[in-house]
């Protein structure tokens, strides 16, 4: 009866689940279906063959086709972003494609995409309306804000520096300019009013004559020479002059940034059978701005998007995410020229992000939480710190950029302004107008070799120290900033704009100051110099009045001995009374002031009282010495 009791309970359970295998078939034939379910997706997407890390970041689009489908009912309401346009936002102001885009050969995050792609959607939040989650939408808001002014800040920087180290894309504009401003000033100005100026160096050379000076003569018609040639060149050859100028420049630059700018990649692997097609192409330029996006943008980005930029996931979906979000510059440029296209491209975008984001789901559940924004403090605190690493990075690059700009730009106003000034500069004494001009060309070099030379070394060091993965991310900040302040102390940029038009940068600093400090200090100046201009007028009366009404007999060469009686002779005529002074009366007659010559003499003997008796036989009388004579002029 045992064995009977046991051998039912086994048939009871056997039949328990086949009914139960049986109920749950028909159940997967309609999942099977209407589509894949919510359950059997991920695992079908984990049993799917993957790839390496090393062949997500070689090619991603080959491993995301590898990836299976995502049915319409896992998705349900889920809407996957609709990718961006590299020109599109505020930064997309500055954004340009490069000529390097299309080209072939080692591509950039920047050169391929732009500014397109930095903000965080709402993904598998989107069934949860804004008003039943408003901290989540609230804080992606805040993140897209931050990422709005880091682009901002980073696409300023790379627009001026490759509008910089390319002046002939620059200033193309300002070529027509230059030429028909420059010629109507010479034919208007220069050739009408340069005659008369000519005249007045003549008279002016005919006046020195007069005054036989040959060597100031010679000087005034050589300057005047010279200005009317150069004026006269410049007229005829605006354009090639200040083209001249770039050239030379541009050249001296473009070695120095070849040698320390920033260094061109070389592809592990190239099909093509071209020998230089798989060649890097980009300007130092371009290659700076790839740079500075991915490490300022695109890192912070994966940060907020998937907890961190340097994790298993992030290394291995991350480029496939951003592409799935964001348009290439050939995409872009084909949906406008063709808008039928539109559909197509972003329903493949779509279903990229689809399937990435399906993987993620599987493999790293909590980089999934930062991308459908459960974590969104943590995009918020990525934004910050793309802000703050833009703006510590962008301080002195940007100054650069500036002053280079500005030293071309100053190229093209000195040639329309050479026949102006140089109307008035021919006549050497009026010559300061184009003496300015010329200090402020010559210091317009100097600004571009140095600025430029300092902005490639200081890429230079910032591609070092974000290639270097040893290093954590905010020391790499700190240190990219300290580049910055290093720059800054040593070019020293302000000194430098105060240089571009001949004024003492120190000058200009203190005119900075409060007008109340500055009126005193010119009152105590003013005080002072009266004081000083005083007692050198009183002094100088001291001196005329010594030496008016003198008599040709010095005091020392009286004969004033006490002790030895005078020589025979004939009497002496009677001392008359001195001169009256000027300040005691009135003078009998008054003389002008005579003009002492300067000599040196000895100082005289201090006098002393004589001490000792002349004993003499032949007189019968003696008497005690007198005591020395006081002198007139010592009383």
């Amino acid at each position: 009866m045992a064995r009977m009791r046991v051998v039912a309970s086994l048939v009871a359970v056997f039949v328990t689940a086949m009914g139960t295998l049986g109920a749950a078939a028909p159940t997967a034939a309609a999942g099977t279906g209407a589509g894949v379910g919510a359950v059997s997706a991920p695992a079908t997407a984990a049993q799917a063959p993957g790839c390496s890390v090393a062949e997500w970041q070689a090619d991603f689009r080959a491993c995301v086709g590898r990836l299976s489908d995502v049915g319409a009912v896992e998705l349900g309401c889920m809407k996957a972003p609709v990718p961006g346009a590299p020109d599109s936002g505020l930064a997309g102001w500055f954004a340009a494609a490069p000529p390097s885009a299309g080209s072939g050969g080692p591509q950039g995050i920047y050169s391929q995409y732009g500014y397109a792609g930095y903000d965080y959607p709402a993904y598998d939040a989107s069934c949860v309306p804004d008003v039943l989650n408003p901290q989540g939408a609230f804080e992606s808001t805040v993140a897209d804000a931050e990422f709005m002014i880091a682009t901002a800040v980073i696409g300023a920087s790379n627009a001026l520096r490759e509008r910089a180290w390319d002046p002939g894309s620059m200033w193309a504009w300002a070529d027509p300019l230059v030429t028909h401003a420059t010629r109507a000033i010479y034919e208007k100005v220069f050739s009408v009013f340069g005659v008369l100026t000519l005249c007045v160096v003549g008279l002016y050379l005919l006046w020195r004559s007069r005054q036989s000076d040959m060597s100031s003569a010679m000087t005034t018609a050589g300057w005047a020479v010279l200005v009317m040639v150069a004026v006269t060149a410049l007229a005829a050859w605006p354009v090639a002059s200040a083209n001249l100028a770039d050239a030379a420049l541009t050249g001296t630059l473009g070695v120095v940034h070849d040698a320390v700018g920033p260094r061109p990649e070389t592809a592990t692997t190239c099909d093509s059978p071209k020998p230089d097609a798989c060649d890097d192409k980009r300007p130092p330029a371009v290659r700076a701005s790839d740079t500075a996006t991915e490490t300022m943008l695109y890192r912070n980005w994966l940060r907020g998007a998937l907890g961190s930029a340097d994790t298993t996931t992030a290394r291995k979906y991350g480029r496939a995410l951003y592409d799935a979000k964001s348009l290439t510059w050939t995409e872009t440029q084909k949906m406008r020229t063709n808008p039928a296209t539109r559909t197509s491209t972003i329903a493949a975008k779509q279903e990229q992000w689809n399937k990435v984001a399906a993987q993620i789901k599987t493999e790293d559940p909590e980089a999934y939480e930062y991308l459908t924004g459960v974590k969104g403090m943590e995009r918020v605190g990525a934004g910050f710190i793309a802000v703050l690493a833009a703006i510590l990075y962008a301080m002195f690059d940007l100054t650069a950029s500036l002053l280079v700009l500005l030293g071309f730009l100053i190229f093209r106003w000195a040639v329309i302004a050479a026949p102006v000034l140089g109307t008035i500069g021919l006549l050497r004494p009026a010559s300061a107008g184009i003496r300015r001009l010329a200090n402020a060309v010559v210091a317009a070099v100097f600004n571009i070799a140095i600025f430029g030379t300092g902005a490639a070394i200081y890429l230079f060091a910032v591609d070092m120290i974000m290639g270097t993965a040893t290093l954590p991310g905010w020391l790499q900040v700190v240190l990219v900033w300290l580049c910055g302040v290093v720059g800054w102390l040593l070019l020293r940029p302000y000194r430098r704009i105060t240089q571009l038009g001949g004024k003492d940068s120190s000058a200009v600093v203190g005119a900075a100051g409060g007008w109340h400090r500055r009126f005193f200090r010119d009152v105590r100046d003013a005080a002072v110099l009266n004081a000083a201009v005083s007692v050198s007028h009183r002094d100088r009366d001291r001196v005329q009045l010594l030496s008016t009404d003198q008599t040709s007999l010095r005091p020392e060469t009286r004969y004033e001995d006490t002790g030895v009686d005078a020589p025979a002779g004939p009497p002496a005529a009677p001392a008359q009374a001195p001169a009256s002074r000027p300040e005691t009366g009135p003078a009998t007659q008054r003389r002008g002031p005579t003009r002492v010559a300067a000599e040196w003499s000895p100082p005289e003997p201090e006098e002393t009282p004589t001490s000792y008796a002349v004993y003499r036989p032949d007189r019968a009388d003696t008497t005690a010495p007198a005591p020395p004579r006081v002198r007139a002029e010592a009383s």
